[in-house]
């Protein structure tokens, strides 16, 4: 039984829908990378499964299960035991996320004290484990956020995520707005954690080549619907999706003689006037009749990947179910 399953999850802002029927699995000790350009709806998956939505954002339609259990329904007394000791989360920007006036030991203890106790010697010992972790030196358990750089706090963020070792971890734009040099020390750190502590994760970015490197399998968004799912390296040498080729142009093969930067003309559809047809047409390359009338289903193979497109429809006949 896989460790997540989401099925025809809808989320609204009002009126306006910024997830329309999403369904994916996430097997255990397995990374899903989420990735779609700004506005496309992937962190708002992420605060929903988690049941993070701020108002006037809510859950509308579908199922969250967890570990066999359906997170939709269920109270915010009732996701107590489940929050940050089964799923943690490290928020888009996490480095702001941390409470500015404790602490940074005081702010692991309150995690462990709430939902799992220990003398203080005990908990001492764990802070001191988690923050050398992510490589980060005890004396800094004393200090407050401002007093550390952006990648420590970015650090510090996904170390308080993983101290009460939980099953799930979502990961929402963790390298964002930090250095090249700096994204790439944190997604070397998350593989080595990942081979520790064997937790799954969703990964979420607009970054697909680091999605690439970090996850196991991929799911590409585009105006609140999945487009294509894909293993990592399948995805890589064989896209599906119109969308998909052309993000993937845009991040051209450092080691090729001649380099050229493609870019996505036009911009993502506005999600308060949806429109029949596919949301991509107006910026796809390789559009037919069809697609400016009906809006693609999405269509799933027998292994788990899928795809939106009435091209892929057409040229693969019965490989999609």
């Amino acid at each position: 039984m896989a460790l997540l399953a989401v099925e025809n999850l809808r989320v609204t802002y009002g009126a306006v829908e910024a997830v329309r029927n999403v369904s994916f699995h996430l097997d255990r000790g397995q990374i899903l990378g989420i990735v779609g350009e700004s506005g496309s709806g992937k962190s708002t998956l992420g605060y929903a499964i988690a049941k993070l939505l701020r108002p006037p954002g809510q859950i509308v339609g579908g199922h969250v299960w967890f570990d066999g259990v359906d997170l939709v329904p269920l109270s915010e007394l009732e996701l107590k035991p489940i929050r940050w000791r089964e799923l943690a989360v490290v928020m888009q920007s996490g480095m702001n996320a941390l409470n500015p006036v404790a602490p940074i030991r005081r702010q692991f203890e309150d995690a462990i004290l709430t939902h799992r106790p220990m003398g203080a010697k005990a908990m001492r010992e764990r802070v001191r484990e988690m923050l050398a972790l992510v490589n980060i030196e005890e004396r800094y358990a004393d200090h407050y956020p401002h007093e550390l750089s952006g990648g420590m706090k970015q650090r510090v963020a996904i170390a308080l995520a993983l101290v009460l070792e939980p099953k799930l971890i979502i990961f929402d734009e963790p390298t964002t707005a930090l250095d090249v040099v700096v994204q790439r020390y944190i997604v070397q750190n998350l593989k080595a954690l990942r081979e520790r502590y064997h937790f799954s994760a969703l990964f979420i970015s607009h970054d697909l080549g680091t999605v690439l490197e970090i996850a196991d399998r991929v799911a590409v968004m585009y105006a609140g619907r999945l487009v294509e799912v894909q293993d990592a390296r399948s995805l890589l040498q064989h896209p599906q999706h119109p969308y998909t080729q052309a993000l993937l142009s845009c991040f051209p093969d450092p080691r090729a003689d001649h380099i050229e930067v493609m870019g996505i003309p036009g911009s993502p559809p506005d999600l308060a006037d949806v429109r029949p047809g596919c949301p991509f047409a107006p910026r796809c390359a390789q559009i037919i009749d069809r697609c400016w009338r009906e809006t693609p289903a999405y269509l799933a193979s027998p292994d788990g990947n899928g795809v939106a497109c009435h091209m892929v429809k057409e040229r693969e006949g019965s490989a999609y179910v």
